[in-house]
C-alpha cells in the first residue's frame, strides 16, 4: 500500500507522542494529524524506537537520491 501526505497550505501537519497500554505492554506512537480530519500513527515498543523511525526518515530526505519518475497519487509505481 503506498499512502501519499501532502505537506502545504492545504494539509498543515502537526504531530505528537501517544501512548497506549494493553495486556501485552505499552506502545507509543507518533501521532500526525491533519487539518483534514485524519491522522496517521506509527506504532512501536518504545519511544527510542521511534526515535529511530524519526532519524532513518530524516537521514533518507538529507542523503537519498531523488528519483525523477514517481507514481502519481492513486497509481503504483514502477
Amino acid at each position: 500500500m503506498t499512502l501519499h501526505v501532502y505537506s502545504c497550505e492545504t494539509a498543515t501537519i502537526r504531530s505528537e507522542v501517544v501512548k497506549r497500554t494493553k495486556p501485552d505492554g505499552e506502545f507509543y506512537g507518533l501521532r500526525m494529524h491533519m487539518n483534514t480530519d485524519q491522522a496517521i500513527t506509527v506504532w512501536s515498543r518504545s519511544r527510542e524506537e521511534l526515535q529511530r523511525l524519526v532519524a532513518s526518515l530524516q537521514e533518507t530526505v538529507q542523503h537519498a537520491p531523488v528519483h525523477e519518475q514517481v507514481a502519481l497519487p492513486g497509481q503504483m509505481g514502477s
